[in-house]
């Protein structure tokens, strides 16, 4: 009895899954946004501040984004001159 329960359980759970893809799948076709926006940053005011001795934690507050996407803008930033001098 248990095992006819488990397989029912585990065939419903694939169709679950099967019908999710489809429908993003379906919306990613019609356009629609998947997951969270993109944010919209001021790179070059975030370098900017930086430049100028703003601390990760003030630049952060300043532009309402988090430490760790500072650090990475200032990171892509740094590569393509990393990139250049090659």
């Amino acid at each position: 009895m248990v095992v006819i329960v488990g397989a029912i359980a585990k065939l419903e759970r694939n169709l679950i899954v099967e019908r999710v893809r489809a429908g993003m799948r379906r919306a990613r076709l019609e356009g629609r946004q998947i997951g969270r926006r993109p944010l919209e940053i001021d790179r070059v005011g975030v370098v900017r501040d930086r430049a100028i001795g703003m601390s990760l934690a003030e630049v952060a507050k300043a532009h309402r984004i988090s430490r760790a996407t500072v650090h990475r803008l200032l990171r892509e930033q740094a590569r393509p001159a990393l990139e250049q001098t090659a």
